[in-house]
């Protein structure tokens, strides 16, 4: 318990300082780097927070229980025939005598008669408070998601209409996705969204929608499918409920979503072409004015501050040969 304890203090310290960095270097990569590969970053973070791949010299449980050794030098040492406990600090003799234990007094706070210690240590109370904590939040996120996804399918219209369908299976052809993409409509929701892992299913809300609306929002929800943005909104759902004791990864959360749904719209106007900005932009100020509160798992267009949105979109650079090739590189 007391080495888990230290391992996770170990990468929310790492992941912290990594956190930091990024943030630092975002000023210097922003306009450089696509937002998909800016978004990729972030999951980079994300595993740090995970994966205890640091060399030792940046474990913390290297700060706790260190004990210093004492050298003394004393001529008329004299000779103990206890034998020494490792968990206690030697005094070492230079002169050549035998080494000497040096006792503590007992607590008799913790230690009784027999010698059997009676209290607790600490940190058998951090780790449960820490694992009891983890599992409600853990719990509690699974419940809500569980009962949104009830909620929504209790109000899903599976689309029949023929044309509707053709341009969903020609958005899907052309970002080489084979799975087969369920559409259906629902009066309960005013913001097209994407739910499912395996069986992806993209729900539009019951409003009539022009053919170029539809198109775009297929591209945007596929392009989520595509980057398997739902896994790892729950990667970092996780790490919430390990590291829940860290603000940091509250707000690495909001940077990390708004940068999925940056990075969603970059690949459709770069799949359409500049000439779409104004259409595209118009379309996400649409479904703006009709947003309504979803689950914070599920994509939705009305996740991040519109204006942000439209100004990234409007800044989105030509295709380039070296953006071509990292565009490529994604979807490869």
């Amino acid at each position: 318990m007391n080495e888990l304890i230290k391992v996770i203090l170990s990468l929310s310290v790492s992941g912290t300082l990594l956190f930091f960095l990024i943030l630092g270097l975002k000023q210097l990569y922003k306009n450089k780097f696509s937002r998909r590969w800016q978004y990729y970053i972030w999951i980079i973070v994300v595993l740090r927070f995970l994966l205890p791949f640091a060399p030792d010299t940046i474990n913390i449980g290297s700060l706790f229980g260190r004990v210093p050794t004492t050298v003394l030098s004393n001529e008329n040492f004299e000779n103990s025939e206890k034998p020494v406990n490792p968990s206690v600090p030697t005094i070492i003799n230079t002169n050549g005598n035998e080494p000497k234990q040096l006792q503590i007094p007992a607590n008799k706070n913790t230690i009784d008669n027999n010698g059997a210690q009676k209290t607790v240590p600490l940190y058998f109370y951090l780790f449960f408070v820490w694992l009891a904590l983890a599992l409600i939040l853990f719990i509690r996120k699974i419940t809500i998601y569980q009962g949104f996804i009830q909620y929504i399918r209790a109000g899903n219209k599976e689309v029949s209409d023929i044309k509707t369908l053709n341009l969903l299976s020609e958005c899907a052809e052309k970002l080489n996705i084979k799975a087969r993409v369920e559409l259906c409509r629902n009066t309960m929701i005013s913001s097209p969204i994407m739910i499912g892992f395996l069986r992806p299913n993209i729900i539009l809300p019951a409003v009539k929608l022009e053919d170029e609306a539809l198109s775009f929002i297929f591209m945007h929800e596929l392009h989520h499918y595509k980057q398997r943005d739902m896994f790892y909104k729950w990667l970092i759902q996780f790490v919430i409920c390990i590291h829940w004791f860290n603000p940091l990864v509250w707000v690495m959360y909001i940077l990390f979503n708004r940068d999925i749904e940056l990075a969603c719209d970059e690949s459709v106007i770069r799949q359409f072409g500049d000439k779409s900005k104004s259409a595209y932009s118009l379309m996400l100020i649409s479904m703006e004015a009709k947003k309504s509160g979803l689950s914070p798992l599920c994509n939705n267009f009305s996740k991040n501050a519109i204006e942000e949105r439209i100004t990234a979109i409007m800044n989105t650079k030509r295709t380039t040969i070296i953006t071509l090739l990292s565009y490529c590189t994604c979807y490869r």
